[in-house]
């Protein structure tokens, strides 16, 4: 109870901070002003490759498009730059005498356009800001080329491969002598950006890509496609349960249906998220983190169910139930501190100028060694139990197990080492299949393993206990049929006289 009661605290206390944290994706809104630094960033997004057979209407490029106003008036003004990746760190270079507009800019500027100061630019790449309210930006000199309803319009060519870039707001002005000089005063805007991959005017065309970043792109079609599968694993195990010749349902079977349950429900709401978001650009922030939650809360009882069965739960009658419950305290403990890393992860390691994630954080890493302890207990606790069996055949059973679902226990940390050499713009593509992949597998195992009628049923406890008792009761209606045969025998023979008597006749 005690256990239940702080996993509800914990909950709680999550969708409170998500509610006051609004994640938006990839339509970003909210307010600025220079008085909270020279320098914000708004938002990071992967804009794919420019289709290279495309050469009049480049409907494949990437676009940002929006309204950045004020309801004031300012005499200065202030700047938005779509700066890409490789640009980003003359942004934030570390100096002991702070860094100048004209310093933080020089890089920018020699691509960026601007029609009295960097005529020879070829990139357009920057607005000025506030935009007059009701009106188009002062830089939109040609009205067609701005999507119907915003202030600005910005386009983003990739022509060799898929690259970040990033929005910003800047602090700088340039003076008449087109020099970066900080803006004068305070300068407060309200923004509502879209960034989009591909022509919000053919967002039809292909719904799944066109509000995700390149890096996200796909992941749409991934979860409804795991989603399936695991409709029909639910499908496959209600079908085992209604196979059970038992009145109460087996423990084991019980935590399957868990695990099988909880992440089927985890992928409906990330289903959702994604779904929504390729309408709305913004997506359900509840549903992902509560789909998240029960990703990772299916995988922690997908480890208690085989620890459990390493210690020969379910399979002999040596593991007691006093120290069952031992190996489940411990196992809440390390549950505990995996999902504690996680929200740590979650709400303040993410940096949106840098590429960590869960491989590259000292909470992944955490995770990890969370992990590997678990991967050590199994292996302990499985090797205990293949020493203490007799029969031949079952030793070779959990052998198979142990070596099988060892390799999904320790595979997380072979991917870390694998998707560091893997660019950011592919990995949370990878490491969203492989691991979905490998723990959908895992439980398909267990689902064949259990099955009430398979071959593998004489392996368990429960099923061979099951099983004696029905022959046990077979045995005794069947001496019973005898008894009463034998008895229906010798009435029968009572009815007729002896022989003598017919001798006599």
């Amino acid at each position: 109870r005690m256990i239940e009661g702080m996993w509800c605290l914990t909950y709680v206390h999550v969708l409170v901070v998500v509610s006051t944290r609004l994640v938006n994706g990839m339509r970003i809104t909210g307010t600025w002003s220079t008085k909270n630094g020279p320098v914000s960033v708004l938002a990071k997004f992967g804009f794919q490759q420019t289709d290279p057979l495309e050469t009049k209407n480049k409907h494949s490029r990437g676009f940002i498009y929006g309204n950045v106003s004020s309801e004031e008036v300012y005499t200065s003004r202030a700047v938005l730059f779509i700066v890409p990746q490789t640009l980003l760190s003359s942004f934030f270079l570390d100096s002991v005498y702070g860094q100048t507009c004209e310093s933080m800019l020089q890089n920018v500027s020699r691509l960026a356009f601007e029609t009295k100061c960097m005529p020879e630019g070829k990139g357009d790449i920057m607005r000025w800001v506030p935009c007059p309210k009701g009106s188009l930006c002062e830089d939109e000199t040609d009205p067609t080329k701005v999507i119907k309803g915003y202030q600005m319009t910005l386009r983003i060519e990739e022509p060799y491969t898929p690259e970040y870039w990033y929005v910003l707001l800047v602090g700088c002005n340039l003076d008449a002598n087109c020099s970066w000089i900080p803006s004068a005063g305070d300068i407060s805007v309200s923004y509502d950006i879209w960034l989009t991959n591909g022509s919000p005017l053919l967002q039809y065309l292909n719904p799944f890509t066109h509000q995700f970043s390149f890096d996200e792109q796909d992941s749409a079609e991934m979860y409804l496609i795991f989603l399936l599968l695991y409709v029909i694993l639910c499908l496959c195990q209600w079908r085992a349960l209604y196979l059970v010749q038992q009145p109460r349902m087996l423990p084991r079977q019980k935590l399957l249906t868990c695990i099988i349950a909880t992440k089927t429900v985890g992928l409906i709401l990330q289903s959702i998220n994604v779904v929504v978001f390729a309408y709305d650009g913004r997506g359900v922030v509840i549903a992902r983190l509560c789909g998240e939650m029960c990703r990772s809360w299916s995988v922690c009882v997908l480890c208690l169910l085989l620890i459990l069965l390493s210690r020969g739960w379910s399979f002999n009658d040596v593991s007691s139930s006093s120290s069952n419950r031992v190996t489940v305290l411990i196992w809440a403990i390390l549950t505990t501190a995996h999902f504690a890393l996680l929200f740590v992860n979650f709400f303040f390691i993410d940096d949106i100028l840098h590429d960590i994630d869960v491989f590259k954080s000292w909470p992944g890493y955490g995770m990890l060694v969370i992990r590997m302890i678990e991967a050590l207990w199994f292996l302990t606790e499985m090797r205990t139990s293949i020493d203490k069996e007799q029969d031949d055949d079952k030793a070779e059973f959990l052998a198979h197990i142990g070596a099988g679902y060892l390799v999904w226990f320790v595979y997380p940390s072979g991917l870390g080492v694998i998707v560091s050499f893997i660019s950011v713009l592919w990995r949370f593509k990878i490491i969203l299949a492989i691991t979905t992949i490998a723990n959908f597998l895992a439980i398909a195992c267990l689902v064949h393993l259990f099955w009430p009628t398979g071959v593998n049923k004489r392996y368990f406890l429960a099923d061979v206990s099951f099983y004696r008792r029905m022959n046990r009761a077979n045995s005794a209606e069947m001496e019973d049929f005898e008894q009463l045969l034998i008895a229906n025998e010798m009435r029968s023979d009572s009815d007729f006289p002896p022989e003598d008597n017919f001798q006599g006749i």
